[in-house]
């Protein structure tokens, strides 16, 4: 990238090099951003507010960009949508080796931004999920007993549990496992299996 002048520098331009870095496995340090985009340090802090805060950001932009992609592509109604997004949006997740390898890298700061409310991204996916469950249900396409934002949040941390368990548990991550909870959880009537998947 080339570097650029204080002047002519803004916010989103760190932003966007440190999402960069972040999609090349390249450690954030705002110090180093700052020497790359022509910016001082000092500039770089108070644009960020600190290295976490700005990975967080990063991490959140990407799951709603994701997001957004998998729900254009998505053509199911109701629950059917519903459940094919969340389990899309995890499988991404989990084939994203950025953030793999960032996890493997940072394990207690990286739980604390993707499963933890001190973190932007497990609020995120819980407000896109209650929009997208909103969505289906002002159309008439599913009924829940419960509020879009309820379900947003038990759908956000069945994910959580099962794609990030090994940092929680030591136990390898299991997308599998989540997926037939997602289904009963959205098809309590109906029984399904991910052998065949």
């Amino acid at each position: 990238m080339t570097r650029r002048g204080w002047h002519n520098c803004q916010p989103v331009d760190l932003h966007r090099l440190a999402r960069a870095w972040f999609v090349g496995a390249r450690r954030i340090e705002l110090q180093k951003l700052a020497v790359e985009l022509g910016i001082s340090r000092a500039t770089a802090y108070r644009w960020a507010g600190s290295a976490e805060q700005l990975v967080g950001e990063v991490l959140a932009s990407l799951i709603d960009d994701t997001f957004s992609r998998i729900v254009d592509r998505t053509e199911s109604e109701g629950s059917e949508r519903v459940l094919e997004v969340v389990e899309s949006g995890m499988r991404a997740a989990h084939a994203f080796q950025p953030l793999r390898l960032f996890l493997k890298n940072n394990p207690q700061l990286g739980l604390k931004l993707v499963a933890s409310k001190h973190g932007p991204v497990q609020a995120r996916t819980i407000d896109n999920l209650t929009a997208l469950i909103s969505e289906e249900i002002d159309k008439g396409h599913m009924t829940l007993p419960v509020e879009p934002s309820t379900m947003a949040y038990a759908l956000t941390r069945i994910i959580e549990s099962f794609l990030y368990a090994d940092l929680i548990t030591g136990q390898p991550a299991d997308p599998e496992s989540a997926v037939e909870i997602l289904h009963l959880l959205l098809h309590p009537h109906h029984t399904t299996s991910t052998s065949k998947r």
